[in-house]
């Protein structure tokens, strides 16, 4: 690395250039296709930056393209696990049955989480019973 003086006088250190790879070209890429969709650049605009972008060889050249665009937050990935659903079920079913808690909401306890997935075991098996049996008193 050279040094090269300055206007103002003190010797400023030369900043390496960093190559880019593919990946980092397709989620610049990416993000311009997103600010498309968004309506922040028109068609032509976003052709001409999707260009550069894919012939860019440095990370300077990839960050002018997206320096007037705010950063991109995705969405978050996949949504709440089964047990959190489950739990979530049993709490709004209790709060049905019982209504609301004077001091708040308290999370169902394991006890009251198996209670209720038998009990919903017991009514699936009721239902098909029922199905059943009504088939076989029309039949």
């Amino acid at each position: 690395m050279t040094d090269h003086p300055t206007a103002s006088g003190p010797v400023a250190p030369r900043v390496p250039r960093v190559r880019v790879s593919d990946a980092e070209r397709a989620e610049t890429v990416s993000r311009l296709q997103h600010a498309l969709v968004e309506g922040r650049l028109d068609f032509t605009e976003t052709d001409e930056r999707v260009t550069a972008a894919l012939a860019a060889r440095y990370d300077s050249e990839l960050q002018l393209l997206l320096v007037d665009l705010p950063p991109y937050v995705p969405a978050p990935a996949g949504g709440p696990s089964w047990s959190a659903v489950w739990e979530s079920a049993v709490w709004r079913a209790r709060i049905l049955v019982l209504g609301a808690e004077v001091g708040g909401h308290t999370r169902p306890t394991l006890e009251q989480c198996r209670s209720a997935a038998v009990l919903a075991v017991l009514a699936v098996v009721w239902m098909l019973v029922c199905a059943v049996a009504g088939a076989a008193m029309v039949a």
